[in-house]
């Protein structure tokens, strides 16, 4: 992940009430995170509109969403203007994991090895099937090859050697 990437945290749902609160939908797997922020990036199209030091959060999550009070964002209109956009930190601000554990944006980039390490590719993307996300492998072809990113297929991630291990099961690669 390149210094200037950015990680989607949240994504403005609409506004609430008259005094310019906003709703964010989480798109964390932390989203108790909201409550120690003391400001917000707003994003729309990849170009910052604007930050935002945190008045008061309140958890809505019941409703799938936290509802935001910013600093000079008062009225209606004004959160109007920040409806749609996504809620963004610096990769170095995400939380914290335990050993042995990776963000799966880290995996973009790296060499996908099968189980003799003979290289297959690159990780081209992970997408979210909906039951399990799936590393999109890039070979050297130029095709796509869709895995699913579940122990049976996805064995291990080394970030230092800039690879996965990838197994393979008779027709999978040819999907």
């Amino acid at each position: 992940m390149s210094g200037a990437a950015r990680v989607v945290i949240g994504q403005v749902q609409g506004t609430h009430g008259l005094r310019g609160e906003i709703k964010i939908r989480p798109l964390t797997d932390f989203p108790e995170r909201f409550f120690g922020m003391e400001s917000l990036s707003f994003y729309r199209n990849g170009k910052c509109a604007g930050d935002y030091r945190v008045e008061g959060m309140r958890d809505a999550l019941t409703r799938g969403y936290f509802l935001a009070a910013l600093e000079g964002v008062e009225t209606i209109e004004q959160a109007e203007l920040l409806r749609g956009c996504s809620v963004e930190i610096a990769p170095a601000e995400r939380v914290p994991l335990a050993p042995g554990e990776f963000w799966t944006s880290d995996l973009i980039g790296l060499d996908a090895c099968d189980d003799r390490g003979e290289k297959l590719g690159v990780v081209k993307d992970v997408v979210d099937s909906g039951p399990a996300q799936l590393l999109v492998i890039h070979d050297f072809a130029g095709k796509d090859h869709l895995i699913p990113a579940v122990p049976e297929f996805f064995r291990d991630a080394d970030l230092k050697a800039r690879r996965v291990a990838i197994h393979l099961i008779e027709g999978l690669w040819e999907l």
